[in-house]
C-alpha cells in the first residue's frame, strides 16, 4: 500500500510566517502489492496577483514605449508609430490631435484604424483637415459630436455636417450670434446645408426662414419642405407665395392651413382664387380671359386655346393674344386676395 508521511506540526508561537502547505501528489513506483518505496511532489500554488518585479517590468516597457513613440511622433515615423499602438500604448488627447490634424493622411488613418475609442475633441481636429475618409473613422470612434463644433461644421463642406447629424448632433444648436444653423445657411445662400438641414425631421423651421426662401429665387424650392417642418404658418404667407410666383410653397402652404379654416367661408373665396379650373389646384402662375373673372395656370390655359381655341367656361372664341398676363392684373389681384385674408384672420 501506499504510504503518506504526516506533515509535522507548525509551531503557532513561530515569529516566521507560516508557510502554505503544500498539495501532496504520490506517484506509485510499482505495480506490487507489497509496501514499496513512494515518491512525493510538493506542488505551491502560485498567486494570481503579479509580483512587484513584474509590475516594475511593465512599468519600464511602458516608458520605454513612450518616448519611442514621442520620437516616432516627432519624426514622422509611421512603422514606429502603428507597432507602439498595436503593443497597446495609448496616446494622450493632444498626441492624438497631432496625429489627426498633422501627420499625413494615410499615417493618420492608420493610426486610427488602430485606436478602440477617441476623445471627443479629436472631432475638431478632424474637421479642420476636411479628410472625408479620415473624418468618417475618427467619428466612429467616438460617444458623441461636441454641441460647440456645430460653428466649424457651418463653414466646411455640407458633408461633415450630415455625417454629424447622423450621429446624433441636435441640429438646432444656437450659434454665436444667436441664429440657429438653419437660419444661418439661408442668410449665407449656403443651399448644401439648406438641404441637409432641411432633411432632418428635428430642425426646428421659424416663420422668417419660411418667408426667406420665398423670396429668394436660389432657395424658393427648398420652401415647400420648409413649410412642411414650420409650426407658425399664418394666412398672410399665401399673398407672398402668389407675388413670388411659388406654386409649390402656395401648395403647401394651403395645406397646413385648410384644417384650421375650411369651416370658415371666407375659405371658399380664397381657394377659388387660388385654384386653375383646368389643372384643379393651386397655382401662383395665372393669366385672366377677358371674358369672366376665374383665373387659370398659364400652362394649362395656353394648352387649351391651342388645342380648342376657345374660352374653357364660355366656349367663346379666344386666341393666346386675348389674355391677360399677371403682371396686367397682379396688383388688383393682390389687393383683392389680402382683403379676403383679413376677413379670414
Amino acid at each position: 500500500m501506499n504510504e503518506i508521511r504526516d506533515a509535522p506540526t507548525i509551531d503557532p508561537t513561530m515569529i516566521k510566517r507560516q508557510r502554505i502547505n503544500p498539495t501532496s501528489t504520490i506517484i506509485n513506483m510499482g505495480g506490487s502489492t507489497s509496501a514499496k518505496s513512494s515518491i512525493q511532489i510538493n506542488v505551491v500554488p502560485t498567486p494570481n496577483e503579479p509580483t512587484k518585479q513584474q509590475i516594475e517590468r511593465q512599468k519600464t516597457r511602458a516608458n520605454i514605449t513612450e518616448i519611442r513613440f514621442r520620437r516616432a511622433l516627432k519624426s514622422n515615423n509611421s512603422n514606429m508609430l502603428l507597432k507602439c499602438l498595436e503593443s497597446g500604448h495609448k496616446p494622450s488627447v493632444l498626441q492624438w490631435l497631432q496625429i489627426i490634424g498633422k501627420l499625413h493622411v494615410t499615417t493618420a488613418l492608420n493610426c486610427v484604424r488602430n485606436a478602440r475609442i477617441l476623445e471627443p475633441l479629436c472631432v475638431a481636429s478632424a474637421i479642420r483637415r476636411q479628410h472625408r475618409a479620415l473624418f468618417k473613422e475618427v467619428l466612429s470612434r467616438v460617444d458623441n459630436v461636441p454641441r460647440d463644433q456645430m460653428e466649424s461644421l457651418m463653414s466646411v463642406p455640407a458633408y461633415y455636417l450630415d455625417v454629424c447629424l447622423k450621429k446624433g448632433l441636435d441640429p438646432n444648436i444656437h450659434l454665436k450670434n444667436k441664429r440657429l444653423p438653419l437660419e444661418h445657411a439661408c442668410s449665407h445662400s449656403r443651399i448644401a446645408h439648406i438641404e441637409i438641414l432641411l432633411q432632418d425631421n428635428r430642425t426646428i423651421v421659424s416663420q422668417n426662414v419660411c418667408r426667406f426662401m420665398i423670396r429668394q429665387p436660389k432657395q424658393q424650392k427648398y420652401a415647400e419642405r420648409a413649410i412642411e417642418l414650420c409650426k407658425d404658418i399664418v394666412p398672410t404667407m399665401i399673398l407672398e407665395a402668389v407675388v413670388a410666383n411659388v406654386t409649390s410653397a402656395l401648395g403647401s402652404i394651403m395645406k397646413k392651413l385648410e384644417p384650421k379654416y375650411q369651416s370658415n367661408p371666407n375659405w371658399d373665396e380664397i381657394t377659388h382664387m387660388m385654384m386653375c379650373p383646368i389643372l384643379s389646384d393651386y397655382t401662383t402662375d395665372i393669366v385672366k380671359t377677358p371674358v369672366n373673372d376665374h383665373y387659370y395656370d398659364r400652362q394649362s390655359l395656353l394648352q387649351w386655346v391651342r388645342d380648342k381655341g376657345n374660352d374653357p367656361l364660355t366656349r367663346e372664341d379666344l386666341q393666346e393674344s386675348d389674355l391677360l398676363l399677371r403682371s396686367e392684373f397682379l396688383k388688383e389681384y393682390a389687393t383683392s386676395l389680402l382683403c379676403k385674408i383679413k376677413k379670414l384672420e
